[in-house]
């Protein structure tokens, strides 16, 4: 379940403004439900602002106890795992090897010490390189089989980066780990490297090993086996052996200064700064983007959404611990997240709702929203580069498949389909739907617009520009205000070139469109189509956009390609087939053209616009039925009083 953090919102039975936050599931079982849900006890929209942030400030407070508890419970857990594990391992040793030796618990620790620090020397160096690998097969199994070493190419790994930390740990191996006195002693500054580089999944079999040897399952990731692993590498990097002379410390203190060297913080593994998380990544971003943690922002949630989907697949938000292959693994899980499940699937852990995907066979993300989940990801951790809270970004030069825009992801409406639309009764009835539907119906195909650009026009920007009327498509310049309610939140164009004027087609001047917009401004109305509400983002488009494409869909047009925005569509191909430039095509739909010499002279005056718009006609559709239909509605509502809908 995603946590939502946004700003009060109105209930369609309440007239009270309320706050609602989703518990992380992490939460819950302290908490005792999945989601806080209060009234804010007021109508006011300014009272119920103050009211949630002080909520907000409460609920966040709760949340950090919980985390501190939660932190506390998970050390505690792991130390007992951890020290009941390694005596159960010694114990059990030193009993296979009384018999013969009359080993006791300390020998049989120290053979528990030796077995992992040396498991850990030969895995980390099977993935350095092919030399690398080859010595160590020669080493532990006494031969070199060709087809497990890896690629001619060296594997990149935090704990060793360089080859000549590579190289240094090799040699201290020779002379260390051939020597019995000092047997150990190589392999603990190894295994002092991944304790440094953070780098638990390096410690997945020894973490297992001793959590089945302490009785508790132990998942592979999560807080409680990087706890685990964490303190394995600490019992290991701080293991003194005991058939080392009374003199060891003389001859390893050169190797392990000479070790350290290598290390990311010299002489102490602990870390020199705070650790960091996405959480802190995405602070960090909010505030390059001047964007208030107390106001809703649709990019912002859609981030946030990510991290809390990223923290609960992977156990873990610490940024050092984030590797490349966690970031694939989690893309690989969330793009078998169920799309749109009904509330009892979505309100399950996200491990179970890709349980019951699988098993309901349901539709799962698409390849753009788990983009978009990357996105997100990649983002904070460039942030966080940025920052020097960490060296590289893992997520670099990823990418998922098939989630980049082209352009084809719509297809046209048919001549067909576009008869059937234009000829139902939508169009044809003046009583068969709202005049708004109805509008942005007749609006789409000629202008290539946007749907949304159409909702978010005022009357004053439909003017006369060189004795032609045009639409002027804007952005407002004002930052939103905490006291704005979404109608009043400024508007954002997609792109720099989605600012522009088009000018209105003929049949849309014909049908009334003007006197439209002029009954707006004589009732004064700040919105062309004033009934429209806008969500908590300002989106004016968002509710209207279902509705058109139920009606779509009710006519019989199902093709999943095909949607309300298939318009756009046609509205490039009618004006291929009528001979009109791509130049012009490109500037009455917003988009940027691919040719530089174009650029020059801000594009084409409004009258040659207006000769290339006039020419689409889309023959498969009677308009004068359309025509009338929209001159008795004119007929009709100028007759009625100013009425606007709520939702």
């Amino acid at each position: 379940m995603r946590l939502r953090v946004a700003g009060p919102y109105k209930p369609k039975r309440s007239s009270s403004w309320w706050f609602r936050l989703v518990v992380p599931e992490r939460h819950r079982a302290a908490v005792g439900k999945r989601e806080i849900k209060e009234t804010l006890g007021t109508t006011d929209i300014n009272t119920a602002l103050v009211k949630h942030a002080a909520k907000m400030a409460e609920v966040r407070a709760m949340f950090a106890s919980l985390e501190q508890q939660d932190a506390s419970a998970v050390d505690d857990r792991a130390d007992k795992i951890v020290a009941m594990g390694f005596e159960a391992l010694a114990r059990s040793n030193a009993r296979f090897h009384s018999e013969v030796d009359g080993f006791d618990v300390g020998r049989g620790l120290d053979n528990v010490n030796y077995f992992m620090l040396r498991m850990i020397g030969f895995r980390a160096r099977i993935d350095w390189g092919r030399d690398y690998a080859a010595q160590a097969q020669r080493e532990e199994l006494g031969e070199v089989d060709v087809d497990l070493l890896p690629m001619t190419q060296p594997v990149a790994t935090d704990a060793f980066s360089t080859f000549a930390h590579r190289d240094a740990v090799t040699e201290s191996i020779a002379v260390f780990e051939n020597n019995v006195a000092y047997q150990g002693a190589a392999f603990r500054e190894l295994a002092r490297a991944h304790l440094a580089a953070r780098d638990w999944q390096a410690m997945a079999f020894e973490a297992q090993i001793v959590a089945q040897a302490a009785g508790t399952p132990l998942k592979p990731k999560g807080r409680l086996f990087e706890a685990v692993a964490e303190r394995i590498l600490r019992r290991l990097v701080d293991h003194r052996f005991g058939h080392w002379p009374a003199n060891a410390d003389t001859m390893i203190e050169p190797m392990m200064t000479a070790m350290a060297t290598y290390l990311p913080m010299q002489g102490d593994v602990e870390p020199a700064v705070p650790r960091r998380t996405l959480t802190d990544a995405m602070a960090a971003w909010k505030k390059r983007k001047r964007i208030d943690p107390e106001l809703p922002n649709k990019t912002a949630d859609e981030w946030q959404g990510a991290v809390d989907r990223f923290r609960d697949l992977t156990g873990t938000e610490d940024m050092t611990a984030i590797t490349r292959r966690m970031v694939k693994t989690f893309l690989a899980d969330v793009a078998q997240l169920p799309s749109r499940p009904k509330r009892a699937i979505e309100e399950l852990p996200l491990r179970e709702q890709i349980a019951a995907a699988h098993a309901g066979n349901l539709p799962t993300l698409s390849p753009p929203t788990v983009g978009k989940h990357l996105a997100a990801i990649r983002s904070l951790l460039a942030v966080a580069v940025d920052e020097e809270w960490i060296a590289a970004n893992p997520a670099a030069g990823l990418s998922v498949e098939g989630s980049k825009h082209t352009g084809t992801e719509r297809d046209h409406f048919s001549d067909e389909d576009l008869r059937r639309i234009y000829t139902a009764p939508l169009m044809t009835d003046p009583d068969a739907c709202s005049d708004t539907l109805f509008w942005i119906l007749l609006l789409a195909p000629f202008h290539g617009s946007r749907p949304g650009e159409h909702c978010k026009l005022r009357p004053r920007e439909v003017v006369n520009n060189d004795d032609e009327w045009v639409m002027r498509f804007r952005s407002d310049r004002k930052r939103r205000g905490a006291s704005d309610t979404p109608e009043l939140r400024p508007r954002r164009q997609k792109t720099e070139q989605s600012v522009r004027d088009v000018p209105i087609h003929w049949i849309v001047i014909e049908a009334g469109f003007l006197d439209w917009v002029a009954l707006q401004i004589e009732r004064g109305e700040q919105w062309v189509f004033p009934d429209l509400v806008a969500d908590k983002y300002g989106d004016r488009y968002k509710y209207l956009s279902r509705e058109i494409n139920d009606a779509i869909r009710a006519l019989g047009i199902q093709d999943p390609d095909k949607s309300f925005y298939s318009t756009r569509h046609n509205f490039k191909r009618e004006g291929r087939r009528r001979r009109v430039s791509e130049h012009d095509l490109d500037q009455m739909a917003g988009h940027a053209s691919l040719n530089v010499g174009r650029k020059y002279g801000q594009g084409s005056p409004i009258d040659a616009l207006k000769e290339s718009i006039d020419r689409l006609e889309f023959r498969s559709v009677p308009w004068d039925a359309v025509v009338a239909c929209a001159h008795k509605r004119l007929l009709l509502r100028a007759e009625q009083p100013r009425v606007t809908t709520t939702r």
